[in-house]
């Protein structure tokens, strides 16, 4: 029996011939990815790296298993709170003592793009992140997945997990996107057809001739929102594209992987990529999406551009065709933060960040800004390019929050509702 793409990385990381769906095995690592909060005191009063120093000291040793293989970001630029900036500076201190990768201030952003635009992503890899949304990295064709506290300790101290061979949903894509399509509305179509527990403890794998005409921003976009369907990954098989990218950012040689043709798959869907229309999701899940056509007329009070699921020049670029020579409607707030500060000088260099301002849109500096920041009253209604949209993400649980690609939410800020687009072609 042959192996998918995910079975084979967990086979190779947890040196095995082959494994298959419900195996356990025990996992060597190449990649950790560590967030700034984890750093702070909200797990434990020790905070992540005192819970370390002890088991280190427990094994007898002082070092984590090899720092030049962690990477950690300062996501939040300026830290909120006063918990926020102790775990910054728990964060530099454990870098600098355990001789870690960091990155922070110009060289930062969010973490997710941090890690893919600065190379530490290569196709293959077994890689691991103490956030949800580590699975962003499946994208170029690597295992990744969100991790705990605990399980992060460990993984610091041994460069091993453990887990349990996921079954894989394939995706089989075809034809290509029309106008306004990308990554979000693919990712948001899927989850509308498979519902918000449609891939729990799974991988999901998006394949196919139609995965050829689909961005690489865009597919981090689509591997980003895997575990708003409770997945335990998503994966793209590397392809030319991958290749590409890879070699513009560094991320070294790599052998590529792909799925056997005998491979198993617990199911297997058809997606016709020129079917799918824009995409709005309604509170409070992801998974509640339509097309954009259905909600016209909704009042917005706010558009937000950001978030590691759809910030990237992709989107920026988008979102300034949308707004050239347009203003956004009075009462209406548009707030666009890049997701890096690469994306955010690239958009300068282009003349994006002009076009943002003359359209009225406050421009940020790279962070994760709001999507985990409150910034809506009680009945107030957000468009966001973000990746969660439950009651009181972004305000009182009496705020609404809908998710789109940037392109919708720069079209609703201009037209003071929920718009389509394709309306401004």
């Amino acid at each position: 029996m042959g192996m998918t793409i995910t079975e084979k990385i967990i086979a190779r990381a947890a040196n095995r011939d082959s494994v298959g769906a419900g195996d356990i095995v025990v996992a060597n690592v190449d990649k950790l990815y560590i967030k700034d909060l984890r750093f702070s005191k909200k797990e434990d009063a020790k905070g992540l790296y005192g819970v370390l120093l002890e088991v280190l000291e427990s094994m007898g040793k002082r070092n984590v298993w090899n720092g030049k293989n962690i990477v950690v970001n300062l996501d939040e630029q300026p830290p909120r709170t006063e918990r926020r900036s102790e775990g910054q500076d728990r964060a530099r201190d454990f870098a600098r003592e355990q001789r870690a990768v960091l990155h922070a201030g110009e060289d930062g952003g969010i973490g997710h793009n941090v890690m893919v635009e600065h190379g530490h992503v290569t196709p293959g890899e077994f890689i691991v992140g103490g956030d949800s949304h580590t699975c962003t990295y499946g994208a170029l064709g690597a295992f990744a997945t969100g991790i705990g506290f605990t399980e992060t300790v460990g993984v610091l101290a041994t460069g091993q997990i453990w887990l349990k061979v996921p079954a894989t949903i394939r995706f089989d894509l075809t034809g290509a996107p029309g106008p306004f399509v990308v990554g979000k509305d693919i990712v948001l179509w899927v989850a509308g057809k498979i519902g918000y527990k449609g891939a729990i403890n799974r991988t999901l794998e998006y394949s196919g001739p139609g995965i050829q005409e689909v961005s690489i921003e865009s597919r981090l976009t689509i591997c980003n929102m895997a575990v708003e369907m409770i997945a335990v990954n998503a994966i793209i098989p590397p392809d030319e594209r991958t290749a590409a990218y890879a070699s513009e950012i560094g991320a070294g040689e790599f052998s590529p992987v792909a799925s056997d043709p005998g491979a198993r798959y617990e199911q297997v869907h058809p997606v016709d990529l020129g079917q799918i229309e824009p995409q709005v999701a309604a509170p409070e899940y992801p998974a509640n999406a339509h097309p954009v056509g259905e909600f016209k007329g909704v009042k917005i009070h706010q558009g937000f551009i950001g978030t590691c699921t759809n910030a990237r020049i992709e989107d920026l670029r988008m979102a300034a065709e949308i707004l050239r020579g347009r203003k956004v409607k009075p009462g209406v707030r548009l707030i666009i933060t890049p997701a890096s500060f690469m994306a955010y000088r690239l958009a300068e260099k282009e003349g994006l960040l002009e076009i943002f301002q003359q359209a009225d849109a406050v421009v940020t500096g790279s962070e994760c800004g709001l999507c985990v920041r409150p910034s809506l009253s009680a009945g107030e209604v957000c468009v966001s390019s973000g990746n969660r949209n439950y009651r009181g993400r972004m305000g009182p649980k009496e705020s609404s929050v809908f998710l789109s690609n940037a392109a919708t939410v720069a079209a609703s800020a201009v037209a003071g509702q929920i718009t389509d687009p394709r309306d401004y072609l």
